[in-house]
Parts: C-alpha cells; structure tokens; sequence
C-alpha cells in the first residue's frame, strides 16, 4: 500500500483506538480510579455501552439499551466479566500507548525533535493499537455469543434502521447541495 494512502488511515486509527484506549483507562463511576489511569482527563464513555451510546452518539443508555434487549443478570455478569477480562489483558498495553505518547509529548515540547525516535515511537504505536484493537473486536464478538438469536435480531433491526436513516439523511443533504450549485 503506497504511504500517501496508509498514512490517513493510520491516523484514524490511531485517533480512534487512542479514544477507546483513553475511556477503557478511565474509572467507572462510583468506582476507584485504576492504578496508573489519569487524573482531570475528559470524561469519555467506559465499558461495554460504547456501541450503543456516548459523546456524539443519539443513542439510549446502556441500562434502556439492555432493557429493551431484555439482558438477563446472568448476561449482564457474563458480560460484565468479558468487559473486565478485557480490562486485565489490555492493562499492559494501554499503559505502553499513555508511556509512549507521554514520550511524543515531551520530546515535541523540548523543541529537540528526533525524527528517527519519533518514527521509532509512532511503529510501536501503530503495534501497540492494532494488538488493543484485535482484543476489542474479541470483546465485541464475545458480548454477542452472550446474546440470545432474538436479542441479536433486535439489535440487527436497530441497524439497519440507523442505516436507512443515515443514507436517508445523506440522500436529503445532497439533494441540498444540488440545488445550490444550480443556482436556485
């Protein structure tokens, strides 16, 4: 893959997994905060409602959301555990990405750019997201072996609605903008 095409890419994933890493390293509410997690950092949405809601999202709340899927307790342990395991596999590695951006951080604020080390850091980094991204897809498709055939068909339902709704909302706005360049 040519570099002027992989570099973007890399930097959406970067962004992204860097905001799941951020939220995963973030305490519960009503919790203690983990060991090594930051202080005054934005709240960003942790555990396993990150799909359903959170910043910028319309969705419910994971507690309507499980409501309306009718989670049982046993599913809501079960989960609950998957969440945690993921937690405990990914500790290492979530510290290694907040150690390496600390690193950026520093050498970009000493004003003693090391190209050489700052491509060295951003490979690891790329490792780093790609090995934390594999474990959150493992997440993803261990919650759904937690969900009954019906409650993965509700949730397929709710897809394919936000799809239609979405190309709908795209469709309007371009019909829009068609107008415009008309000179209407």
């Amino acid at each position: 893959m040519k570099k002027s095409v992989l570099l973007p890419f890399m930097m959406v994933a970067l962004l992204t997994i860097g905001t799941v890493a951020t939220s995963y390293g973030q305490a519960k509410p009503g919790m203690p905060p983990a060991p090594g997690t930051t202080q005054g950092t934005v709240s960003q949405p942790s555990g396993p409602s990150e799909e359903f809601s959170g910043p910028m999202r319309h969705g419910h709340s994971l507690e309507a959301m499980m409501k309306k899927l009718g989670i049982t307790d046993e599913q809501k342990k079960q989960i609950r555990g998957l969440y945690v395991g993921f937690r405990d596999r990914t500790r290492k590695t979530r510290m290694e990405l907040m150690s390496l951006k600390d690193e950026k951080k520093t050498m970009l604020l000493s004003g003693k750019i090391d190209q050489q080390k700052l491509a060295q850091i951003d490979d690891q980094v790329v490792k780093l997201v790609s090995d934390l991204l594999r474990e959150k897809l493992k997440l993803r498709r261990d919650r759904l072996a937690a969900l009954t055939p019906e409650q993965i068909g509700r949730i397929a339902d709710w897809q394919a609605e936000k799809a239609f709704r979405s190309k709908m909302h795209r469709m309007h706005r371009g019909e829009m903008r068609g107008m415009h360049g008309r000179g209407e």
